[in-house]
């Protein structure tokens, strides 16, 4: 009896119950492609603080305006027995520019400030910067360096006070744009040159500085539009529910042919931030990924038919993944992505992007689903 129980179960452990042939079968996995179009889509501008550029830019055309502002740490008591007052400005470009220096009359913060704010919370109550009206003095910047002797007469109580308090403030005077170093770099920061009756003297870099730019057109903004300066800014939405969870991302391309309007450089360059909230209207600047997910150097060309295309694979694979919460598998919210100018405070451009046709933005989704099982439903 034995005998015949381990028999049968030798039997029974040796016997292949698969297909004939199904030990040779390959599993493949399975490649899979789409191409979607954006769901929703909007566009607007918006005033950011310009304060992390290393230059800073001076001038004004039909587009755009840019001003300068300062601040030197300059002590009361250097002032009230000071002959001469000597600004110090280095150039970064080869342009040329006329300017008019005003001291500012209010209080300001250099990571806040733009256009329209003088911090995060105080409007100026003149767009572009307040100011007493006192001309310490005009000058031309066409050489690498200028040294403008400013007015010590006009430093009386009150252009005094906000000279040392808030700092100067630069108009153009021509029309154009020249770059002036800021004070990122020690050797060519903008400083202030005291000089005093025993003919010794002392010289302040720059504490604060950036610079101010407003557009003409910002305003009258109609079409989907990515630029720097001003920031210009388009929301897009692509729903990927669509892509199934296991999928592996091989290539998310976001492609789209700009119309450039206006440029100060012959290179552009345009990234992609990703939201951490619902995109709506009146809360669009909050909630914006301080990372970057793609970033592309376009090449500004005669060529109408060239078309940017910008690498999403690792953020679309991050939308698409789930992931252990603790309490269930889930993807991240997909709120959709922001077209940018890669720096913000880059030099000046302005393009537009088609909502629809053939130069419109497009995602181009190629992905790798798991080998099937041999034995599916």
């Amino acid at each position: 009896m034995r005998r015949l129980l381990l028999a049968a179960l030798l039997l029974l452990c040796g016997c292949n119950t698969d297909p004939v042939g199904a030990g040779q079968q390959r599993r493949f996995p399975v490649v899979d492609s789409a191409r979607l179009a954006p769901e929703s889509l909007d566009s607007y501008s918006k005033y950011v603080p310009l304060a992390d550029a290393e230059v800073m830019y001076l001038g004004r055309d039909d587009y755009y305006q840019s001003r300068l502002l300062i601040h030197f740490p300059v002590p009361d008591s250097a002032l009230d027995t000071a002959t001469a007052c000597q600004l110090i400005l280095h150039r970064a470009d080869s342009s040329t520019m006329s300017f008019v220096c005003r001291p500012c009359s209010v209080g300001w913060n250099t990571d806040a400030a733009t256009w329209r704010l003088a911090d995060s919370v105080t409007h100026w109550f003149t767009p572009g910067g307040d100011y007493w009206k006192v001309d310490l003095g005009t000058g031309r910047l066409e050489s690498d360096s200028l040294v403008l002797d400013l007015d010590v007469d006009e430093l009386d109580s009150a252009s005094r006070k906000a000279f040392l308090d808030n700092g100067l403030l630069f108009f153009p005077q021509d029309t154009g744009f020249v770059a002036v170093h800021s004070g990122a770099s020690a050797a060519t920061a903008p400083r202030i040159k005291l000089t005093f009756a025993s003919n010794k003297s002392t010289t302040y870099n720059a504490l604060d500085d950036t610079h101010l730019v407003d557009t003409l057109q910002a305003g009258g903004l109609r079409a989907l539009a990515v630029g720097s300066g001003v920031a210009f800014r388009t929301w897009l939405y692509f729903n990927l529910d669509s892509i199934p969870s296991e999928a592996t991302i091989a290539q998310a391309e976001l492609r789209f042919k700009p119309d450039v309007r206006y440029h100060r450089s012959d290179t552009l360059a345009i990234g992609v931030r990703r939201l951490t909230e619902p995109y709506h209207p009146k809360t669009r600047n909050a909630g914006l990924n301080d990372y970057s997910y793609a970033s592309y150097n376009y090449i500004v060309s005669a060529d109408s038919d060239s078309v940017m295309v910008l690498d999403l694979r690792t953020l679309v694979q991050f939308w698409t993944t789930y992931r252990d919460t603790g309490n269930a598998l889930e993807c991240d919210s997909n709120f959709g992505l922001l077209l940018v100018a890669a720096p913000e405070y880059s030099l000046p451009f302005r393009c537009t992007i088609r909502a629809v046709g053939d130069a419109a933005p497009v995602l181009d989704l190629l992905y790798v689903m798991p080998p099937r099982d041999r034995f599916f439903r």
